[in-house]
């Protein structure tokens, strides 16, 4: 039986697997959402070649992989509402041959949940952009059904009226919420415990992460320390918890490796196991 709220960080493909493997059960973990797999990883038979190390890697450091966050290497960040997911409809084919892929990477991997940012997704569902887009998503799910795997949206960039008109208009059982309260901050969206009560039981997994809205004059909120924002996270945990919420706890720090990271990922670590003890202390 997996453990119930593993806790866990994001796996990229800049270090290593095995170094970072390494890192994770340094701190004690044994859960991971990998991101984003390269190339290398996803064809050929360097593919092969490489995917055999990750699976042996996986093996030899005990690692539960959690979840598939997928991501397109020409997305560009700072462009997120007309670069970012499956929505552009200049870059929707190719991107959703490489999401096949990856999904059938995730697969020969054990890995149910595929997580992502769909994209910015307009708001008017009488527009074609929009129409066009949920019938090509909706495709991309069922795929996902084939597979046994669940779409996890990545949430920051849908209002919850938005984000609620899509996963009824796709209609699929296999849709689920990879909940970012901090995102919803960062692009000024919905507040988060309204999702949380909202999709309740949809929420699948949990990216531990904090932040604030924009200042006066910004484009995008700030993210922060977990705890130390404004998504009220300690409140939102116990929510999720009472609503029957068992999955994974991912943690999720968006600044450059060094000891600044190094510490936040261990104070949330901490904080974690703290409110997991809590609540398992509270059903007794």
């Amino acid at each position: 039986m997996k453990e119930e709220l593993p806790i866990g960080v994001m796996v990229r493909f800049g270090t290593p697997p095995a170094a970072s493997f390494k890192r994770l059960r340094d701190l004690g973990l044994h859960a991971c959402q990998i991101c984003a797999p390269p190339d290398s990883y996803l064809y050929g038979a360097e593919g092969r070649r490489n995917t055999a190390e990750l699976k042996e890697a996986i093996r030899d450091y005990e690692i539960e992989v959690t979840s598939l966050f997928i991501s397109w290497p020409d997305q560009r960040w700072k462009d997120h509402v007309y670069s970012i997911g499956l929505v552009p409809e200049e870059t929707r084919a190719a991107r959703l041959v490489r999401a096949c892929r990856s999904a059938d990477w995730g697969r020969e991997l054990g890995i149910e949940q595929i997580a992502s940012h769909v994209g910015a997704v307009p708001e008017d569902p009488e527009l074609r952009l929009w129409q066009d887009f949920a019938r090509d998503l909706k495709a991309f799910v069922k795929f996902l059904g084939a597979n046994g795997q669940t779409l996890c949206y990545e949430t920051g960039m849908e209002s919850l009226a938005g984000l609620r008109a899509l996963v009824d208009a796709v209609g699929e059982e296999n849709q689920g919420l990879n909940f970012d309260p901090a995102n919803l901050l960062i692009y000024n969206q919905d507040d988060p415990m309204k999702f949380v009560e909202e999709f309740g039981t949809r929420i699948l997994h949990l990216h531990c992460k904090d932040a604030c809205r924009p200042a006066d004059g910004r484009k995008l909120g700030r993210e922060t320390r977990l705890g130390e924002g404004d998504t009220r996270f300690v409140e939102l945990f116990g929510k999720l918890y009472a609503l029957g919420y068992r999955g994974p706890l991912t943690i999720e720090r968006e600044i450059p490796p060094g000891g600044e990271l190094d510490r936040d990922v261990a104070d949330a670590i901490a904080l974690l196991n703290q409110l997991k003890a809590k609540m398992l202390c509270a059903e007794r």
